[in-house]
């Protein structure tokens, strides 16, 4: 996964300076005209505190244009610390992660329910997540469960990163749950998406790592454009910074997606940048947005 991630920043390194020359070239009023982006796949987690502490980390967000995040961290503290710094910018999601071991098996760790819960009573995080289910047996142990009937008995957002049939067990466990789908699948095509959002009214997914897929070349893809245009109402913007080196790279990253999304017709566009997510979220609702 790390060599993925420098992979993907050598990628979006070499499209930011593409995309800065052509705003150099651009018209007059050009670059006034980029599209703002709430960021919903933000991690501030302890490897990343040293190196930028809080107030770099809102001096990047302000150089990529984007006014608010969904913010997760391991351990919480980092969420937290952004969340106190600006508390109208970020969306705080918890999860269940207290050191990066438990990715692993906390779908089965007792102790992750007692957890969340306390955490949760301090009342500041709006969902769940960002968090891992690889197997679809994982999807279903009591703990999971637990952890379901948490979101829904406090109107919680779960922020899910697996395929698709976890996503559909999840919602057959609990219909009324409230997800967001962590980089649409990761590898999920439109065809596998887009029966998932017609079946589900409370489902929304986050494009994070998929720009290169939403659009290859120059252009979006034909399949990608129809389904976005299908359900512009359930689609957001996302970065993932779980590694030192995409805070490194955020701005190339944000660029990335905005560079695409642009391309769509402006009520579309503005949605998916940031509408939708400004909507379930509602961080810096009356301050930031156009």
């Amino acid at each position: 996964m790390a060599r993925f991630g420098r992979s993907l920043w050598r990628r979006g390194t070499i499209l930011a300076l593409a995309v800065l020359a052509a705003l150099l070239w651009a018209p007059p009023g050009r670059a006034a005209e980029r599209l703002p982006i709430f960021d919903t796949h933000v991690h501030y987690s302890r490897d990343v505190w040293e190196t930028f502490p809080p107030a770099a980390i809102l001096e990047k967000l302000d150089q990529a244009g984007v006014p608010s995040a969904l913010v997760s961290s391991t351990p919480d503290t980092g969420t937290l610390a952004l969340h106190q710094a600006a508390p109208k910018r970020v969306a705080p999601f918890l999860r269940p992660y207290r050191k990066p071991g438990d990715m692993a098996d906390w779908f089965r760790d007792p102790e992750v329910v007692a957890y969340l819960s306390e955490r949760l009573d301090l009342g500041r995080h709006v969902g769940i997540g960002e968090f891992h289910l690889m197997d679809l047996a994982e999807a279903g142990t009591p703990e999971m469960r637990a952890v379901i009937g948490l979101a829904v008995a406090r109107g919680l957002f779960l922020h899910v990163h697996s395929g698709a049939s976890k996503i559909a067990a999840l919602f057959e466990i609990e219909p009324e749950l409230k997800i967001v789908w962590a980089h649409a699948g990761m590898g999920a095509p439109p065809e596998i998406i887009g029966p998932l959002l017609d079946r589900y009214d409370t489902l929304w997914t986050e494009l994070s790592f998929r720009a290169e897929d939403v659009a290859q070349g120059p252009d979006i893809e034909p399949d990608w454009r129809a389904l976005l245009l299908r359900h512009p109402d359930r689609f957001m913007i996302g970065t993932d910074t779980y590694t030192l080196d995409r805070w490194e790279a955020y701005w190339a990253l944000v660029e990335q997606q905005r560079t695409w999304v642009s391309q769509l017709p402006p009520e579309a566009a503005r949605a998916i940048a940031y509408g939708n997510a400004v909507r379930l979220f509602g961080a810096g609702k009356a301050e930031f947005w156009p």
